[in-house]
C-alpha cells in the first residue's frame, strides 16, 4: 500500500466544495476554471469518493493507455448509459468487451463502409433537393435539426440497409426519447424509452435473419461476425446491444460535429470559400465517394478543428481499481478521474490561440511534434470509439455534398454556446441562410 504523501508522491490540489455547484450549472467553465486555477491534476470532489480531474496530454495517456488495466469504465454516466443499452461494447470490461470489440472490428473495417459512401451522398442529396424550396423563398433552415434528421436517417440505413421503410421514423422518434431521458436520469420514462428502443431492435433483427442477405450494412456484418477465438456467434441480445449502442452513440454525435462545423464556418467565410474551391476542384459537379475523401485535405483541417473546439463527446470517466501514481500525485483506490475533452482541447501549452478557429493548426506541418494525446475526439488507447472512421467518413461526405450546392450564412445577432449534455449541443435553435 502506498503512502498517499511521501518522498515520491504527494496530494494533488483539492477545491472547496461550495465550488461543486458550480459543476451542476456550468460544468464546461467549472473544468476550464479550476484548470487553470490548480494545474493540470486536481481533486474536485473529495468525499465521498473522490474524483480527480487530469487535463495534461501524458496524464491521458498514462489512464487510456499505459495502465489503462487499472481503470475500469465503472462511472455514474457509464452506468446509466448501461440502463438503456445493456451490456454493449461502451460499457462493458474485460474478456467480455475483449470478445465483443474482436467480434464488431469487421463490421468497421474500410472495406466494409467503402460500400456505405452511395447511401450517405444519396440521403444528403434527398435532404439538399428539401432545402432548395427553402432556398428559393430565402427561408433560413435550422442546420441542428436538419444535420440530426440527416444523421439518424444514415446511422439506420448503415446499420439496417436501405429497406427499413417507415420504421426509420418510429425508430427515430424512440431513440430520441431515450437520448432525452439519459439527460433526466431519475425519471421514470428512462427505463420505458430503453424497453420501448429494445423491442424495436430486436423486431428487426428477426425480420432480418428470417431471410438473411448481406446487404453490405453493419448489422449484416454482426450476424456474420464469428470470434476468431472461439468461433461463437452474437446472439440475439448481443445483437440488440451492439445496434444499441452503435445507434445512441453514433448519430448524434456525428450530428453535433457536423452542425458545430457549420457553425464555426459561418462564423469564418474565408475558410467557407477555401473548402467550396477544394470541393469544386476535386470533384466538379460529379458526387462524392470513399476515394475522393484522401483529395480533400482542408476538409479533413477544419474537421479536426470543429472537434477541437467542440468534441461531441465532451467528457469521459475511469475509476481507479488500485491505488496509483501519475506524475508523483497519488490517486486513492477507487477514484474517480474525469477527462474534460473541451478543456485538454484547449490547453494553453499545447494549443496557440486556442479559443481560435484555425484549421491550418492541423496540417501536416504544423502538428508535426505535437503531442497526440492533446487532441483526442474519439477518446483513446483500446477502449477508442470503433465507429471514428465511419463518423468521420460521414461528416467528410456530407459536407462535400453540401458546399457543391449551398455556402450557410448565420443569422446576424444570433449567439450560440455550447451545451453539455449526453453529448456538446448548442443552447438554442441555429439557424441559417442559403446561398448559391
Amino acid at each position: 500500500m502506498l503512502n498517499p504523501v511521501s518522498q515520491d508522491h504527494r496530494m494533488p490540489p483539492t477545491i472547496t466544495s461550495s465550488n461543486i455547484r458550480e459543476m451542476v450549472r456550468n460544468p464546461l467553465q467549472f473544468f476550464q476554471s479550476i484548470a487553470l486555477e490548480h494545474g493540470d491534476i486536481v481533486c474536485y470532489r473529495p468525499a465521498p469518493e473522490p474524483a480527480f480531474l487530469i487535463n495534461h496530454p501524458n496524464y491521458v495517456r498514462h489512464v487510456l493507455v499505459d495502465h489503462n488495466k487499472n481503470y475500469t469504465k465503472d462511472t455514474y454516466s457509464n452506468r446509466l448509459f448501461g440502463k438503456v443499452v445493456g451490456g454493449g461494447l461502451l460499457t462493458t470490461e474485460g474478456d467480455q468487451w475483449r470478445k465483443q470489440r474482436r467480434m464488431m472490428q469487421p463490421a468497421f473495417h474500410h472495406t466494409r463502409l467503402e460500400q456505405l459512401d452511395g447511401m450517405i451522398v444519396e440521403s444528403a442529396q434527398s435532404m439538399l433537393d428539401g432545402w432548395q424550396q427553402a432556398f428559393e423563398s430565402n427561408r433560413p433552415i435550422d442546420i441542428a435539426r436538419e444535420m440530426a434528421a440527416l444523421t439518424l436517417t444514415v446511422t439506420t440505413r448503415s446499420l439496417f440497409g436501405v429497406d427499413l421503410g417507415d420504421e426509420v421514423r418510429e425508430v427515430g422518434e424512440i431513440i430520441n426519447q431515450a437520448a432525452a431521458d439519459l439527460e433526466r436520469p431519475s425519471s421514470p420514462r428512462l427505463i420505458e424509452s430503453a424497453q420501448k428502443f429494445g423491442a424495436v431492435i430486436d423486431r428487426i433483427i428477426q425480420q432480418r435473419k428470417q431471410d438473411f442477405k448481406d446487404g453490405g450494412d453493419l448489422l449484416s456484418s454482426m450476424i456474420l461476425a464469428r470470434d476468431e477465438q472461439s468461433g461463437d456467434e452474437m446472439t440475439d441480445e448481443q445483437l440488440r446491444t451492439q445496434v444499441m449502442t452503435l445507434m445512441l452513440a453514433g448519430y448524434e454525435t456525428t450530428a453535433s460535429t457536423l452542425t458545430w462545423t457549420w457553425h464555426l464556418l459561418s462564423q469564418n467565410l474565408q475558410y467557407m470559400d477555401r473548402l467550396r474551391s477544394e470541393v469544386r476542384e476535386t470533384l466538379g459537379e460529379r458526387p462524392p465517394c470513399y476515394a475522393d475523401l484522401d483529395h480533400l485535405p482542408f476538409t479533413d483541417m477544419v474537421l479536426d478543428e470543429s472537434l477541437r473546439l467542440f468534441p461531441p463527446a465532451w467528457t469521459l470517466g475511469r475509476r481507479a481499481i488500485c491505488e496509483d501514481v501519475i506524475d508523483g500525485f497519488y490517486i486513492p483506490e477507487n477514484a474517480v478521474i474525469a477527462i474534460c475533452i473541451y478543456v485538454l482541447h484547449r490547453h494553453p501549452k499545447f494549443w496557440d490561440r486556442a479559443e481560435v478557429f484555425f484549421p491550418e493548426r492541423f496540417s501536416a506541418e504544423n502538428s508535426r511534434g505535437r503531442n497526440k494525446f492533446s487532441f483526442i475526439p474519439f477518446g483513446a488507447g483500446p477502449r477508442q470509439c470503433i465507429g471514428n472512421n465511419f463518423g468521420l467518413m460521414e461528416a467528410a461526405l456530407v459536407m462535400a455534398c453540401i458546399l457543391q450546392r449551398f455556402e450557410l450564412h448565420s443569422i446576424p445577432g444570433m449567439e450560440v454556446h455550447p451545451q453539455a449534455l449526453f453529448v456538446l449541443r448548442p443552447n438554442r435553435d441555429v439557424m441559417m441562410s442559403l446561398h448559391a
